[in-house]
């Protein structure tokens, strides 16, 4: 750690400081000498050393002086700093905030407080009634300017006053609300008030005390002089950018004298304190006159003196350089008095700063106990959401699976009975095949949301006419009209438009907004779908006269789940996933929706947006096949044993030999003596998944070669990766169609045929 000395800028020319110990002894030397060179010495050494003392005494004073000046200008930004956050200033109330500044001003003894706004431009004056004519332009301009700048309290420069004679200067403090700065206060200070901080010091009347500001203009000067500015050897002084400094100058009037000088951190100002060289030296006189007299006896005093007043400086000061060495290392400074009241001082700075440096370390330790705990929340709360998203979509796959079990054996029931052809019932297969549709849409709807949120959603994009994909849905919607017309306008451009995309979740979208459409449309409504081509996008507009959306529900019509209110009846039911699903596939397919109403009872409009397709080079279309009968053996293993004998049943009646099984061992069992073209097996067995089914089937000793299809109600992509991994062939979500079932058995036997 550098020495308290080697903090202290030295002019050039001065005596280099050195120890108080070996000075003293240096006098105990003296004394050994001839009476007259020991007083000739003597005297030089006082003389020397008297000057020194009133340079280090200018210095010392400049220090306290420039404390107490530095804690006035604080005292004051701290008074505008409260003035700042009272409740009239918060609120906004001028008149209330003018009278208490008006009150301050006149306790603080300042000449005037102004309100700036965030330009700087003074709108309120505590010496000006509101609406009177307030001063626009601020005394000292550039010191706004640096406020509004820094944002922090700023010191102008000293000024002319425009109304009041005398100088001043301005200390302004930002008033800053939620990070933005919204004002600017500041108090105008006179400089007698500078003056009076002079006179409270008690300082020697033959003394020379300026204070300089930041410009170097003079604040106050303890003996007046006209001259604004400092003496040309002071000025060479304050010219060397120390922060503090001591030597000969001379003041204004010409009196030679020993100066030191203190600058302000803050802001910028500087004190500066000179001592008459003739002072000095007058009050040696006594001095050296006593001194021919007594230096007999002084001689042999002086060497008894100089170690015990060694003594008792030089442990004080070894006392503050251990704890500076301390303070360095970070160590706590608790400084005892120490007797000397400069070293007292110095004492009390070291143990304030220990104290700020502690309250600092404890604080930062605090921040980051917080934000440790904080980042320790974050983790918890992170891997409880990634818990529950988890468990959400195990839920949301078991849900799908224990719904599709049981509609697919209502599945191939309807399919049987629409086979044999029993007319007399079907207008109950008709409800029974809406009924079945609605329940395998809401599963559908379930399990594309969890998909989609954990874009696990693939999509199969394809060049697709659009004329092609549009109208097989319109004729499903005219199905369910009821009463409601439903009228199509297609622009010629649009008829033979083309988009890339995945055509089931295509036709998806188009169903769910019809299917919305139909919903809230009373039976004697009116639903248009328009269809146009314009540039490079191509564009569907559904349009209903239906119950419509008051803006709170249009806010809001694509978020999953969310559902406008409704009747007790719940006339118009469903999860809230329909519009939902649509946004999610719509920009998937690299498109945009969007939903319009005039309000409840005007109807509702959806539009929806896909690029366009340049169309692709024609080619022949295939020509019909004619399915052909079944033949050939197959295999059904199902623990749910409606829907192993509904799907046995559909399979013999188009001549199909079928063995069924409904446990994995009954399986294996049969293969020893029966030998299937094709095994369809349901994926969640008793004792053994329909994957370890597979594995054993395919290994020895049954060796199965045949088409194995998965029948299950898992049905995400990871399913069917899972699936083809573990020996499957195929796979089928159920409830499977009847005809997507005949006829994947068709082409995959005949190909293996």
């Amino acid at each position: 750690m550098a020495s308290a000395t080697e903090d202290i800028a030295h002019p050039a020319g001065s005596p280099v400081p050195q120890p108080l110990r070996s000075r003293l002894f240096m006098l105990v030397a003296s004394g050994l000498f001839p009476l007259a060179i020991a007083a000739l010495i003597g005297t030089a050494y006082l003389i020397q050393q008297r000057r020194h003392d009133a340079q280090r005494s200018a210095l010392e004073l400049s220090r306290a002086l420039s404390t107490a000046v530095d804690s006035e200008l604080k005292s004051t930004i701290g008074v505008l700093e409260t003035l700042a956050v009272s409740n009239a200033l918060t609120a906004n109330q001028l008149a209330p905030f003018r009278a208490l500044a008006q009150r301050v001003a006149e306790r603080q003894g300042w000449r005037n407080v102004l309100l700036a706004d965030p330009k700087g431009n003074i709108f309120l004056s505590s010496n000006i009634a509101i609406g009177g004519d307030a001063p626009r332009m601020p005394l000292d301009p550039a010191s706004m300017q640096r406020a509004l700048a820094s944002r922090a309290p700023v010191i102008g420069r000293v000024v002319e006053g425009r109304r009041m004679a005398g100088s001043a200067f301005a200390v302004r403090v930002p008033v800053m609300k939620d990070g933005q700065l919204v004002n600017v206060i500041s108090a105008v200070v006179s400089t007698e008030q500078v003056l009076n901080v002079l006179t409270r010091q008690h300082v020697p009347s033959t003394w020379v005390v300026a204070i300089y500001d930041q410009g170097g203009a003079r604040v106050a000067r303890s003996k007046f002089n006209a001259a604004m500015r400092p003496s040309p050897s002071m000025q060479a002084l304050l010219d060397t950018g120390a922060r503090e400094g001591m030597g000969l100058t001379y003041t204004l009037e010409g009196v030679p004298s020993f100066s030191g000088f203190s600058r302000l951190a803050d802001s910028g100002w500087t004190v500066a304190v000179g001592i008459s060289v003739q002072e000095v030296h007058w009050a040696l006189l006594p001095l050296l006159l006593s001194l021919g007299a007594g230096l007999l006896a002084s001689l042999a005093l002086s060497a008894y003196l100089a170690w015990f007043f060694a003594r008792q400086v030089s442990e004080p000061i070894h006392t503050l350089k251990e704890a500076a060495d301390a303070l360095g290392r970070g160590d706590r400074v608790d400084l005892p008095t120490l007797g000397i009241a400069e070293l007292d001082e110095v004492a009390v700075a070291l143990n304030r700063a220990s104290a700020e440096r502690a309250a600092a370390v404890t604080e930062r330790r605090r921040a980051e106990a917080e934000r440790e705990r904080l980042l320790a929340g974050m983790t918890e709360a992170l891997r409880l959401a990634e818990e529950a998203g988890r468990g959400k979509d195990e839920f949301l796959a078991v849900l799908g699976h224990e719904l599709r079990n049981p509609l697919a054996p209502i599945t191939t029931a309807l399919s049987l009975m629409e086979r044999k052809g029993d007319e007399r019932t079907r207008p109950e297969r008709e409800i029974l095949q809406r009924q079945l549709g609605y329940m395998v849409r809401l599963v559908d709807d379930l399990l594309d949301v969890s998909r989609i949120t954990g874009k696990r959603l693939a999509i199969r994009r394809e060049p697709l006419r659009l004329a092609g994909l549009i109208e097989p849905v319109i004729e499903a919607a005219r199905s369910q009209l009821g009463g409601r017309s439903l009228r199509v306008e297609m622009a010629p451009e649009a008829r033979d438009a083309w988009v890339r995309g995945d055509e089931v979740r295509l036709a998806q979208i188009l169903s769910n907004v019809l299917g919305n459409a139909l919903k809230f449309t009373v039976a004697t409504g009116h639903i248009q779908v328009a269809v146009s081509a314009p540039g490079d996008e191509v564009l569907i507009e559904i349009r209903d006269d239906g119950a419509g959306m008051p803006p709170e529900v249009l806010e809001h019509a694509f978020d999953p789940f969310f559902q406008a209110p409704q009747e007790v009846d719940r006339a118009r039911g469903g999860l809230g996933l329909g519009l939902a699903i649509v946004r999610s596939l719509v920009e998937l397919h690299g498109g945009s929706v969007s939903a319009a109403s005039e309000g409840p009872g005007r109807g509702t409009t959806i539009t929806l947006s896909v690029p366009r397709l340049d169309p692709p080079p024609l080619s022949a279309p295939p020509g019909p096949t004619e399915p052909a009968p079944g033949t050939g053996n197959l295999l059904v293993v199902d623990d749910n044993r409606d829907a192993a004998d509904a799907t046995a049943a559909l399979l013999e009646l188009v001549g199909y030999h079928v063995r069924v099984a409904y446990h994995p061992d009954s399986a294996l069992q049969l293969l020893s003596g029966f030998r299937p073209d094709a095994a369809l097996l349901d994926i969640g067995l008793p004792g053994m998944s329909g994957y370890e089914l597979a594995a054993a089937m395919r290994g020895p000793p049954h060796r199965f070669t045949g088409l194995l299809v998965a029948v299950t109600g898992y049905g995400d992509q990871n399913d069917i990766a899972q699936a083809l991994r573990s020996g499957f062939d195929a796979h089928l979500t159920k409830p499977v169609g009847a005809q997507v079932l005949l006829d994947l058995l068709a082409s995959r036997l005949r190909q293996t045929g």
